[in-house]
């Protein structure tokens, strides 16, 4: 039996990584005979650079940078071993990670830091970036990270504007580097398909979680308008509307628009990178999950991807989704997905913690292959 092990991260518990390591061991001690197939996934959100570089191989460089509210703070980037490719999560320098509830403010927070770890691997003379940008605290339209790149975004005086969505409204010119060809080709990983704007915009959707009130998700929105008017009128470009520029705060749109950067489904684009279509075309199980298993899952997350990708390639292997919480109201799940299991059902309820994610979800696995995995 094949049995495909690919789950995503789960948030403050296990890496993809430490997730794969630890099912793959549930199962392989209690039947040894299983053919275990470890694959780390992601969905171009935090722990993407981890489960890219898990397959691409190569080495992890941590630098000081900015975090979102401009502190310093411990960042990482990944190079392959021929640095023909930088990976970078977003999230490792203005993810909303780094800051505490009280400190989450959507006006004042920047990427600037994000631009600051693409500079720094610029130094290695890749010839791509790929750019995961899942769980960010920011929402300034990629302004930040522009400005960290050699950008200037400049007031009716000629002087910077103030980072963050804030400094947006003030905004009336753009000028670019001399010298935009030492930056190479970015491809962007996202995990949501929403646009800059709108009803289902980075503003709206988005903005509350990083801390903004109902005023401030109005302000957000027009200072998002007032920078694609502006981008429209100065660089003649017009993506405010397209399919994932809101991603990270409307990064993904400032990547597109400054940088000419493309948009990929984070899931797909990992699923390429690793091979999955192969790998699957012979398996009987694939074994995936995350943290959270609910209706923000549909929109490009790993278990909803990894059973697309199954039914297109192999429609007869089943799957099978670990989740430290489930959504009681998840309905009409794909055909294939068979078992939907809480890593926390097969121990003491003293032990369901975080801190335990790893434990829980090997006992899980073993759980699989001893009750209910069929036994050929």
């Amino acid at each position: 039996m094949k049995i495909i092990v690919a789950p995503d991260s789960f948030k403050n518990s296990m890496t993809a990584k430490v997730a794969t390591e630890h099912i793959v061991a549930g199962l392989t001690k209690a039947r040894p005979n299983l053919d275990c197939v470890p694959l780390p996934i992601a969905d171009g959100g935090e722990g993407t650079m981890v489960a890219l570089m898990s397959h691409l191989g190569g080495s992890t460089h941590t630098l000081e940078v900015e975090d979102a509210l401009g502190r310093s703070i411990k960042a990482q980037f990944g190079m392959t071993k021929d640095q023909k490719t930088a990976v970078i999560d977003m999230a490792s320098a203005s993810g909303i990670e780094h800051l505490k509830t009280a400190e989450l403010d959507a006006m004042k927070t920047s990427t600037f830091g994000t631009g600051q770890l693409i500079k720094a691997c610029l130094q290695y003379g890749p010839e791509k970036i790929f750019i995961g940008v899942g769980g960010s605290a920011t929402n300034d339209g990629g302004v930040g990270a522009a400005m960290a790149l050699g950008y200037q975004f400049l007031d009716g005086q000629g002087e910077s504007i103030q980072l963050g969505n804030v400094g947006l409204k003030d905004l009336e010119k753009i000028v670019k580097p001399r010298n935009m060809s030492s930056i190479p080709p970015i491809f962007v990983l996202n995990d949501v398909g929403n646009p800059l704007l709108g009803e289902k915009g980075a503003s709206k959707i988005f903005g509350p979680q990083k801390g903004a009130t109902p005023e401030n998700v109005i302000e957000l929105e027009n200072n998002l308008k007032h920078l694609s008017k502006i981008v429209q009128k100065k660089l003649h470009t017009n993506y405010a509307n397209d399919w994932g520029t809101g991603g990270a705060g409307g990064l993904s749109y400032g990547l597109k628009s400054f940088f000419n950067a493309e948009l990929d489904s984070g899931i797909d684009k990992v699923l390429e990178i690793s091979q999955f279509e192969k790998l699957c075309q012979d398996a009987n199980y694939v074994i995936t999950g995350e943290g959270s298993f609910d209706t923000q899952s549909r929109n490009g997350k790993v278990p909803f991807g990894v059973a697309s990708a199954c039914l297109k390639w192999n429609p007869s292997c089943q799957v099978i989704v670990l989740a430290g919480k489930i959504a009681p109201d998840l309905t009409n799940l794909p055909k294939n997905i068979q078992l939907v299991k809480n890593i926390n059902d097969e121990v003491p309820i003293d032990k369901r913690t975080l801190q335990n994610g790893s434990v829980n979800i090997q006992e899980t696995a073993r759980w699989l292959a001893t009750d209910y995995l069929p036994e050929k």
